[in-house]
């Protein structure tokens, strides 16, 4: 069996068997098999696609690439400590008798339901079995997201529905003007949402429906993202979910929905300027950042907190895609890989502090360096890798998103003032206004996040709370994302670096 059937039916087998198992052991012990699959199967792949290059299978309808096997390294990885994180943390609800054995083998077949519409997402050669894969991530995660069945949650849970499908069906619009568009050119029905087939047709595509179909297309992925303004629905959701659901949700659903516009970008770039598309993300992730990082400031609840975090390093990676060139480009892919990393992480710490407090108030917590220490750590590492503070391997990549930046050309722009003014602001003064804005937002998201973090590290305790935390087998995932974040800062694994480097060129169609 191929290692690309063992990506696509290993979480459906595993989804189905955990529906009829109800005891906790086995139903941990399938999604822990399942993960481990996973990973052999996405490894195999990726050193395929390394030596041999891009392969396609069943009829075209699969293509795997150095980009679509990036994107499955970070799911398969990130869903490999979200399912050793979730044995510990269901656990205590276990015990407390919160969770029956039935909703506990429901959460596993709707998680990997959700690991097999994002697996199918990415490996996609078609924009609509994409686009259906995309929505199908949206009917899984509603459920998980409404897991513990709160007032908050169901409303948290109707709100990303509503949003989500809102979105989405823009998202289907754009598709749809894509196809009419490619039909006229190719004339073959079946394969005219294939994504080789439209870059190799892109010179007789109708430049003006390619345009109005990407911004459907962005607006409405965008919404599953989390960019502003469709990003309202992000704090509710990531603040309700099962803290490993919210790791999901922040680590790697957003980074497949962020793949669907780069696969409709790469389109766009070879039919018209590659200016167009990427003046659209630049404008996007901007405002995101910016919005974000005053929200940040404000907020009480510490999964709001991260929420939020969410949407701003979503920005900077949008702008990373969207300045393009080696530098900018790399800067992103590497930062959606660095945040997958710590935004799990942030979430892991975010369960225990939870569970261990009874609180996600920020101000509720103090002490964490003398009741949890692991938890602490994991929180500080996770901290200063979302303000981006070396030496973890976030402060590389946003820094080179800056450089990007600061080195991006499109032409200048020009403003008519009245009749007889008109002034010209060049690229470099332009960007370097662009850089200042973005380094002053980086500033205050640094002092916000950080003054919430360090408060709760700090300080005594609560009366009723001193016991420390004993080290066990549940802190695995704190180690191994820990240890990820800190050695990317220093040293890039050969094989990850030459998939980087290969998806740089493949999303620099011109």
């Amino acid at each position: 069996m191929s290692a690309v059937a063992l990506l696509l039916l290993t979480p459906l087998v595993a989804g189905f068997v955990s529906l009829s198992l109800r005891r906790a052991d086995a139903l941990h012990g399938v999604n822990l098999t399942a993960m481990l699959v996973l990973a052999g199967a996405q490894a195999v792949t990726m050193l395929h696609v390394v030596q041999q290059g891009e392969f396609r299978a069943y009829h075209d309808l699969i293509a795997v690439d150095a980009l679509s096997s990036y994107v499955l390294l970070i799911i398969t990885g990130i869903g490999f400590t979200c399912s050793l994180y979730t044995r510990s943390y269901f656990e205590h609800y276990r015990a407390q008798g919160a969770i029956s054995p039935i909703r506990m083998s429901r959460y596993f077949f709707l998680f990997h339901m959700f690991m097999f519409a994002m697996i199918l997402a990415t490996l996609a050669n078609s924009l609509g079995i994409l686009w259906v894969a995309i929505e199908a991530t949206t009917l899984a995660t509603t459920f998980l997201v409404n897991f513990f069945k709160r007032k908050a949650s169901l409303e948290a849970g109707w709100k990303y529905l509503i949003l989500c499908s809102v979105g989405i069906a823009l998202a289907l619009f754009g598709t749809v003007l894509m196809y009419l568009s490619s039909v006229r050119a190719l004339g073959d029905v079946s394969g005219a949402l294939n994504v080789t087939e439209l870059l190799r047709v892109a010179d007789q595509l109708d430049p003006h429906a390619v345009k109005v179909a990407f911004i459907f297309i962005l607006i409405g992925y965008g919404t599953k993202i989390g960019l502003v303004p469709m990003h309202t629905w992000v704090p509710e959701a990531y603040s309700e979910a099962p803290a490993p659901v919210s790791a999901m949700l922040a680590g790697v659903l957003e980074t497949v929905a962020l793949y669907a516009v780069l696969r409709s970008k790469t389109v766009v770039d070879a039919v018209v300027s590659p200016g167009y598309a990427g003046n659209l993300l630049i404008f996007f992730g901007l405002l995101s950042f910016g919005v974000a990082a005053c929200f940040i400031l404000i907020q009480r609840d510490l999964k709001r907190l991260f929420a939020y975090s969410s949407i701003e390093h979503m920005g900077v990676a949008i702008i990373g895609f969207g300045v393009g060139g080696t530098v900018g480009t790399f800067g992103a892919l590497f930062h959606l890989l660095n945040h997958a990393l710590a935004k799990s992480l942030a979430f892991f710490a975010a369960g225990n502090i939870h569970i261990r407090f009874g609180t996600r108030e920020i101000d509720g917590v103090r002490g964490l360096l003398k009741t949890q220490p692991i938890t602490a750590l994991a929180l500080l590492t996770a901290g200063t890798a979302l303000v981006a503070m070396p030496p973890t391997a976030m402060f590389i990549s946003e820094m080179s998103v800056v450089t990007g930046l600061a080195t991006h050309i499109s032409g200048g722009e020009t403003f008519h003032l009245g009749r007889f003014l008109t002034i010209t602001i060049a690229d470099e003064a332009r960007n370097m206004g662009l850089v200042a804005l973005f380094l002053v937002t980086a500033v205050v998201v640094f002092g916000g996040f950080m003054y919430r973090i360090l408060g709760m590290v700090w300080g005594d305790p609560p009366g009723e709370i001193q016991q420390k935390e004993p080290w066990n087998l549940a802190h695995a995932p704190f180690v191994m994302s820990i240890g990820a974040l800190v050695a990317l800062g220093f040293f890039m694994p050969g094989s990850v670096g030459e998939l980087m480097a290969v998806a740089v060129k493949i999303l620099m169609v011109r």
